[in-house]
């Protein structure tokens, strides 16, 4: 039944949107929800529309991140073939010479964060496919994200929406561990795969699923009614445990009912796929590691089929003894290479004690099958307890465990016994907290109402010489005046909690030479407090502010304000020509490479 949507006319330039899409882009799984502004205003959480996908007996909410795309001649693009699910069967189902014509991305990701930062992400940064052939990772993410919105619009069409497609506001999920220049790589992703620039945010994934819990009743959140988790004043630590990274965010409800982050966002690179990566070096120490790559490179659809098999078994109720299925065709490539079979095989490894066979099946009992969750878990609860017993911190008493990889038990047990203390809750169907959350935020962002900053940022400038605090190699000669090089002029500390609303940090700068028509200005960051050079150890070079200064008239005798804006889920400026007081052209590029 479709239902009512309110008359455009009647909209405000505040209120300007008929419907929230929000896009959950995960790193083994992704999906879309929607709302309709009515109905956020009647019943915020009741007409949340999630689609349903599906391949053979297996229906699910979301879709798995895999991109499927063909080799096109004579021009050499690449085009389009399929998207999660289908894009799985139809790459398993080809021949392997056909292969050839293909690429294949999947739990692509990752690609994006780079935790110690050893390669800056530029616009040609590069990905690689199942086997080992580049493309430009804007064009894979752009086609992802393309195929989404298009999926999600053919819905809009079947439910008589077509009428209400030029008023959706598109929200697009990262997690908030990820950098400025992953945050500007996923909005180019999206403007190029025709996402509209004045009807499109970022969302924080862990300030999605915050949202949606804050907006669940209580007796959804959880069992205990006495908890009153979401009151005024409480504070909680979100866990959001997605596929590749762990996002954790300490939040408090403020007196007005918004939400407030306390503390910086912290997290790392311990989401679901890692256990995956576990279980696949157990496999390895049985058959050996270039056997494993050689099936995968001569039996890419199997190997695919063997690990959907294990993403399955790891959200399930395990019993004392688990069953694992393997393709045939592994059994049989490893008797055919080894010439032993693989029960032989796991019997001549360090593995004979735990593990047998069974026909297909490897069977091994419940703690070796917990072994492959170890790393990570103990990684998330040492990470959890790092911020709880911070001085910021102290008093947290409650987890919200979300996201995905939430659902194992595994993780729940490991996190509730390492916590006793805390109240651990995992909202029912904690896999779309995310994608729900989004949708909310999407039709009312200010219920976030302030964030910390996660570095200390700052730009680099030449200042004055000041023998008294200047290093002399700083020193050298502009225009026949002494500067210092290299200073690092501070915008904001770290962990300043900085409101929504909170005026953006107006720095002004001079020109160095009187025809100087436009400056290019270093961004840096550090993990600490402010250095006073921007090659100082723990400093690190994000990116570079544009900012033009058209009017020469003046010559030296002439400045330019920068205002950036913190506070937001993106980093964003102003630029303002301080002699006519105008706005100029300004703009954050975190993805032209440098320094």
């Amino acid at each position: 039944m479709r239902r009512k949507i309110r008359d455009k006319s009647l909209m405000s330039k505040e209120d300007n949107h008929l419907f929230v899409v929000a896009i959950d882009f995960g790193t083994t799984y992704s999906g879309y929800a929607f709302s309709a502004r009515g109905d956020f205003s009647s019943d915020p959480l009741e007409n949340i529309e999630t689609n349903i996908w599906q391949s053979g007996n297996l229906v699910s909410h979301k879709t798995p991140t895999t991109l499927l795309l063909k080799h096109s001649e004579p021009d050499g693009r690449q085009e389009f073939v399929a998207f999660g699910y289908e894009a799985e069967d139809i790459y398993s189902h080809l021949a392997e010479g056909e292969r050839d014509g293909y690429y294949y991305f999947r739990r692509f990701k990752m690609a994006l964060y780079d935790e110690d930062r050893t390669v800056a992400l530029t616009r040609e940064t590069k990905l690689k496919d199942i086997k080992d052939k580049e493309l430009l990772s804007l064009h894979v993410f752009s086609h992802s994200i393309e195929y989404l919105k298009k999926n999600c619009l053919e819905k809009f069409k079947k439910q008589d929406y077509q009428e209400c497609m030029d008023g959706i506001l598109w929200v697009l999920t990262v997690p908030a561990i990820w950098d400025d220049a992953a945050k500007q790589f996923m909005r180019e992703a999206a403007i190029e795969a025709g996402l509209p620039k004045d009807r499109f945010m970022i969302c924080l994934e862990p300030e999605a699923a915050s949202v949606y819990c804050k907006y669940l009743p209580m007796e959804k959140l959880e069992e205990d009614s006495n908890l009153h988790a979401l009151q005024s004043g409480r504070r909680f630590i979100v866990v959001d445990a997605g596929g590749g990274t762990i996002d954790m965010a300490v939040q408090e409800v403020t007196d007005d009912n918004k939400l407030q982050e306390i503390d910086h966002v912290q997290g790392g690179k311990w989401g679901g796929i890692y256990v995956d990566e576990e279980f696949k070096k157990l496999v390895e120490h049985i058959i050996g590691k270039p056997l494993l790559e050689g099936y995968r490179l001569s039996n890419t659809g199997d190997y695919i089929e063997l690990f959907r098999f294990f993403e399955m078994k790891k959200r399930q109720t395990q019993s004392s003894t688990v069953r694992l299925s393997f393709p045939p065709s592994l059994l049989q490539f490893v008797q055919e290479v080894s010439n032993i079979t693989i029960s032989e095989a796991t019997k001549q490894s360090e593995c004979n004690q735990d593990i047998t066979w069974r026909r297909e099946k490897m069977q091994m009992p419940l703690r070796k099958f917990q072994e492959l969750f170890d790393n990570v878990t103990q990684q998330i609860a040492q990470q959890v307890e790092k911020i709880i017993s911070s001085e910021c911190n102290r008093g947290t008493d409650l987890i919200l465990l979300v996201g995905g990889f939430s659902e194992s038990e595994v993780l729940q047990k490991r996190i509730k016994e390492s916590f006793p203390n805390c109240k651990v809750v995992t909202p029912p169907e904690a896999g779309l907290s995310i994608l729900r959350g989004a949708v909310l935020y999407g039709h009312d962002p200010s219920i976030i109402k302030a964030r910390a900053a996660k570095y200390t940022y700052g730009v680099k400038v030449k200042e004055l010489f000041d023998a008294k605090k200047h290093l002399m190699s700083k020193k050298e000669i502009v225009h026949g005046k002494l500067y210092c090089r290299d200073v690092f002029s501070l915008h904001i500390k770290k962990g300043s909690v900085i409101s929504i609303h909170q005026p953006p940090v107006k720095k002004s700068y001079v020109p160095l030479y009187p025809e100087q028509s436009a400056a290019a200005i270093k961004v840096f960051a550090s993990k600490g407090k402010p250095p006073q050079y921007t090659d100082e150890k723990d400093c690190e070079y994000l990116g570079v502010l544009n900012i033009k200064m058209p009017n020469t008239e003046k010559g030296l005798d002439r400045e330019v304000s920068a205002c950036l804006k913190f506070g937001g889920t993106e980093l964003t400026i102003e630029g303002i020509d301080e002699t006519s007081g105008e706005k100029v052209e300004a703009q954050l590029d975190f993805l032209a490479g440098g320094p």
